[in-house]
């Protein structure tokens, strides 16, 4: 699903979509970037699709759940939080 509007993340990346997918291939194994558990193609995962707006390169980060997601693009990744 792409956002109506990107996200800031920091600096010049922006998450502009977020993705639920399974995969048919039941050998790729990749590690969530934020809490290290194992995500498997051929299982449910979430993917964050995030550019880099100074020169236009784009990286995909599967975590192996909602939680992980959020932890990983959430509001105190992007900004201060309400009240901060």
């Amino acid at each position: 699903m792409d956002l109506r509007v990107p996200r800031s993340i920091g600096g010049t990346h922006y998450l502009r979509a977020v993705t639920v997918g399974r995969d048919p291939d039941d050998e790729t194994v990749r590690d969530c970037p934020v809490c290290g558990g194992l995500v498997y193609d051929d299982d449910w995962h979430l993917a964050g699709h995030v550019v880099d707006v100074r020169d236009g390169t784009r990286r995909s980060y599967r975590c192996c759940s909602a939680g992980c997601l959020r932890s990983l693009f959430g509001p105190t990744r992007a900004e201060p939080a309400s009240g901060a």
